[in-house]
């Protein structure tokens, strides 16, 4: 019988739609493919097959963890690498992976990147452990966002093991905002988060996971319930249970958000973690924010540069914390102190990371030179996917003209049909347009529009748009209300 070098393990349930990418992305990577299904409805299970997999039938406990045991155990590879349907190495990890499987006899484990898109264009990385040698010590913990984090450091102390940190990365899909809508993971992941702090309200780790999902969701509500129940727990937590968590860093740097409304007092609290938590890129990210709210523009100025250079180390987006966060904090200090050279060079550099970043865009044509018109238009051609973006910003920077031409000429005819008549309308300018949107995604593409009009503050850009509101009554009626509660001054006959 061959020798498996490697065991390729996983849990789906309803992956129809996944597996065939996945499949195609793995090809040549495995000697075992071990597939866990948890109760699919769906031809997942006979595309695994297909494949030359092993399909493992095991009925749903509320549990991933106890999920991704299953196949673990019926692994007979000298190696494991455990993935989901929805993600996709790259060429250079897979190689990585197999040459670790076959070669490397002093390490024991090792960390791969995963890339997530970020809606603003740039990339949020993360290390995560998913290849281990086969060991019966080695076992996932946690309801959801399992780990074997703890098992793998001890198999490795004992074993005199080293853990490798691969080239190349895995594309991770599932949690593109669509995706993860389509599937209620929203849902899902907050109930198994709450159940796991039912059986322990110390863990720590879920909090953190918790708080990352409401944020994420940008559900306030969540966020500060269960920010200052964290807060309690971290509070209460002895220091060496969290040596050698990174994650407790970014744990920390989240509850002192949620008491962001009194700097002083957020920053206080978090100096007073920095010796019991790992003070890494968020941490110090949150720290820079904090400080420049308080008007102590050195210190955040250092603060954002040792972010910046944590970040530059580990890789863009490595993590939680892209480089144009900490690059637009250097912006906003600059900006403030007059040095727009610099400034309209930091912003260059954060819209480069997050091509299609709000805040990176309006710093860029607002202090670029020649009215940032230079950059829009070498922006734009090398991402032509942030016409929306870049045409909204120059609205909020008060050159409604500008941003018009932008859509029609250098982004191309119809790239954002919705934001040429609103632009047009505001100006008095006669466009024929064509329409054709769902009426949901009309809604909010035209909400985004009015708000970078609001925020430009110019009002005869604001009059104008009441004063030809009717025009958009029958398509939008909302829209008055939204109007009225600005305090826009409408006419009589339209209040």
């Amino acid at each position: 019988m061959a020798r498996l070098d490697l065991s390729l393990c996983m849990i789906v349930r309803d992956e129809a739609v996944m597996l065939p990418g996945f499949l195609a992305s793995v090809a040549g990577l495995w000697d075992e493919l071990v597939v866990a299904d948890t109760g699919s409805r769906d031809a997942g299970p006979e595309l695994v097959r297909a494949a030359g997999g092993r399909v493992l039938h095991f009925p749903w406990r509320d549990d991933f963890a106890a999920a991704r045991n299953v196949s673990l155990e019926a692994a007979g590879g000298r190696w494991i690498v455990c993935l989901d349907a929805d993600e996709r190495p790259d060429q250079t990890l897979r190689s990585a992976l197999r040459e670790l499987a076959t070669t490397d006899h002093g390490a024991g484990a090792a960390t791969v990147v995963m890339r997530n898109e970020m809606p603003d264009g740039g990339q949020r990385q993360a290390r995560l452990l998913r290849c281990f040698r086969n060991d019966p010590r080695i076992r996932f913990r946690h309801r959801i966002h399992e780990d074997v984090a703890d098992d793998v450091a001890a198999f490795l102390a004992r074993e005199s093991l080293v853990l490798r940190h691969l080239p190349g990365s895995v594309d991770h899909l599932g949690y593109v905002r669509s995706v993860a809508a389509a599937r209620d993971k929203k849902t899902r992941d907050t109930e198994l988060l709450r159940r796991a702090l039912q059986d322990d309200p110390d863990d720590l780790y879920c909090r953190f996971k918790l708080l990352e999902l409401a944020r994420f969701w940008d559900d306030r509500q969540l966020f500060d319930t269960e920010a200052e129940a964290a807060r309690s727990a971290l509070e209460r937590t002895p220091r060496a249970r969290l040596t050698g968590r990174p994650w407790s860093g970014d744990l920390a740097a989240l509850i002192a958000q949620s008491l962001s409304a009194q700097p002083a007092a957020a920053l206080a609290w978090l100096d007073r973690q920095a010796r019991r938590v790992e003070d890494g890129p968020a941490w110090h990210l949150r720290r820079g924010l904090l400080l420049e709210a308080g008007g102590r523009a050195a210190e955040a100025r250092a603060a954002f540069a040792s972010c910046l250079a944590l970040v530059s180390e580990a890789g863009p987006g490595v993590g939680g914390v892209v480089p144009a966060r900490p690059l637009l904090g250097l912006c906003r200090l600059a900006a403030r102190a007059g040095d727009r050279d610099l400034a309209a060079d930091l912003a260059f550099r954060a819209a480069a990371d997050a091509p299609r970043d709000p805040e990176a865009l309006l710093a860029a044509v607002s202090f670029g030179p020649t009215g940032g018109m230079a950059f829009a238009r070498r922006h734009l051609q090398e991402h032509p996917d942030a016409a929306t973006p870049l045409a909204q910003a120059l609205l909020t920077a008060g050159r409604p003209e500008a941003a018009l031409d932008l859509l029609e000429v250098h982004g191309g005819n119809g790239t954002d049909p919705l934001g040429v008549v609103l632009l047009a309308l505001v100006m008095g300018i006669e466009r024929e347009v064509e329409v054709d949107l769902p009426p949901d995604l009309a809604d909010r593409i035209l909400r985004s529009w009015l708000e970078s009009l609001w925020a430009s503050g110019r009002p005869d850009l604001r009059d104008a748009l009441c004063a030809r509101s009717p025009a958009l009554e029958q398509a939008f009626p909302w829209l008055q209300q939204w109007l009225a509660e600005r305090g826009a001054a409408l006419s009589p006959s339209h209040r």
